[in-house]
């Protein structure tokens, strides 16, 4: 398994491929994972080693900090165009080389069934394809983000989409199988309809919400949003919208908390003045968890046209919690809030809707406490447990087995 984000790396990333190893023992499947070591990431969760099964071995490796300082140092110039040219792929770039080695011995030692690379970084995948053909080994690539089509990656420059493209289409012809988290997901030289192509959504895994102790306070409405803050997920729509709220006397500023839980990448950024807001930094997965059950209402912002309902939906929804979908109609996440009942969906660019589904919000609160929501607490589980998307790969990495 070529996975750049593995413990004790932390992040979102890290969450889909550690599950995946910890399920699939159970299913007969050990895996020796190549990864990087973790200063070559900012972000550490010493806490999710605990998950990985004592069977897998973990070969971390170098990792050349090209990408961090050439971003840094290109950003600072403003050389945008020129950064985008000596980074691509993407961060992994200083990864690749002691990947592909360290993936090399570990072929020729443990004479693995099958292959399997994760994306992002792509660079993964540029790597299995390459000791896939040197091995002739089946390949199983994993893609947890669009690549060519991704809509945040529009600006760059025309040579690099293109570039981008065909190195897509070499790995989607080069798998034996692909694995896509949406069926949405736009992959050159796959077609929807390629029997090879399965869909494995992300998921949710009961044993972290088990581990939880905590609840919403009592005398306080807790709006949380627990995830990194950036570019594109941006809430500030719902926080100006919260304030405004405030400022005309419909929601007591006594008795409301906004909690941004996770990084804030955003630079200068600035909650409107008039409401409470703490900033917790980055935080362990096991905290994220405590945080979305210990808030009022949990606020999911995705941005218009992104498809993408984002990985913590699951956890969300597990929490028992309502949900204060911003979100577009199309997205999954905009479906299932309102199909299951789980809260309330607002358009991410309409702030007179956030404002009415706030107000439903906050009265609702008011009258009954915002009651645990075991019912859709129940279908997450029953449907998009991780247990689950585990036994779908097992039968994707048997198929490739057998060829």
């Amino acid at each position: 398994m070529l996975a750049y984000y593995f413990p004790p790396v932390g992040g979102a990333g890290v969450q889909r491929t550690l599950k995946f190893v910890r399920y699939l023992v159970p299913l007969g499947w050990d895996a020796t994972v190549v990864s990087t070591r973790s200063r070559a990431y900012g972000a550490r969760d010493e806490t999710l080693l605990a998950e990985v099964p004592s069977t897998t071995r973990v070969i971390r490796t170098a990792a050349l900090p090209v990408a961090r300082y050439l971003a840094f140092a290109l950003h600072r110039l403003r050389l945008k165009r020129v950064r985008a040219f000596l980074l691509w792929p993407d961060g992994g770039l200083g990864w690749m080389p002691f990947a592909f080695l360290a993936a090399m011995r570990a072929v020729r030692r443990d004479r693995p069934d099958v292959l399997f690379s994760t994306s992002a970084p792509y660079g993964a995948h540029l790597v299995a394809l390459l000791v896939a053909r040197l091995t002739g080994l089946p390949w199983v690539a994993d893609f947890r983000d669009e690549w060519a089509a991704n809509p945040y990656l529009v600006g760059q420059p025309r040579l690099l989409a293109g570039l981008s493209e065909r190195a897509e289409r070499a790995i989607t012809r080069g798998a034996t199988k692909v694995v896509v988290a949406g069926d949405y997901f736009r992959l050159a030289g796959l077609a929807r309809d390629d029997p090879r192509r399965t869909e494995i959504v992300n998921g949710v895994d009961q044993a972290d919400l088990e581990r939880t102790s905590g609840g919403p306070p009592p005398d306080r409405f807790v709006l949380a949003h627990v995830g990194s803050i950036y570019d594109i997920r941006d809430p500030i729509p719902a926080l100006r919208a919260l304030a405004s709220l405030v400022t005309r006397g419909v929601v007591d500023v006594d008795q409301v908390e906004v909690r941004l839980v996770g990084n804030v990448w955003i630079p200068g950024f600035a909650p409107p003045a008039g409401i409470p807001v703490t900033a917790t930094g980055y935080v362990s997965h096991e905290e994220a968890i405590e945080e979305m059950v210990s808030a009022t209402v949990l606020l999911l912002y995705i941005a218009p046209g992104d498809l993408a309902p984002s990985g913590k939906l699951f956890e969300y929804l597990a929490s028992g919690r309502p949900v204060l979908c911003l979100a577009p109609d199309e997205n999954l996440a905009s479906r299932l809030v309102r199909e299951w009942g789980a809260g309330i969906v607002a358009a991410p660019g309409d702030e007179g809707a956030i404002e009415e589904a706030l107000t439903v919000l906050w009265l609702r609160w008011r009258e009954d406490g915002l009651p645990l929501q075991n019912e859709v607490r129940a279908r997450v589980f029953e449907r998009y447990s991780r247990q689950a998307g585990a036994a779908r790969l097992a039968s994707v990495l048997e198929d490739a087995r057998l060829g």
